[in-house]
């Protein structure tokens, strides 16, 4: 799903018609479920360049090779 879709409202429409989909597919064929149909609920927070925990490196413990 694009963010335009999501900002339109279309998400909730889209992930119903893909919970039909597995449901139906899963049905058609069973042996190729082990378990349930992936979780399509709709997420309410969406972040798309979540923050990545900075790491800091002690530069006094590095070697430099000669």
């Amino acid at each position: 799903m694009t963010p335009a879709q999501r900002h339109a409202g279309l998400d909730k429409a889209i992930l119903a018609s893909r919970i039909e989909t597995y449901e139906a597919a899963k049905e058609k064929h069973p042996e190729r479920w082990t378990g349930k149909i992936r979780d399509w609920s709709r997420q309410e927070a969406v972040t798309l360049n979540p923050d990545k925990e900075k790491t800091t490196i002690d530069k006094s413990s590095l070697k430099i090779a000669a």
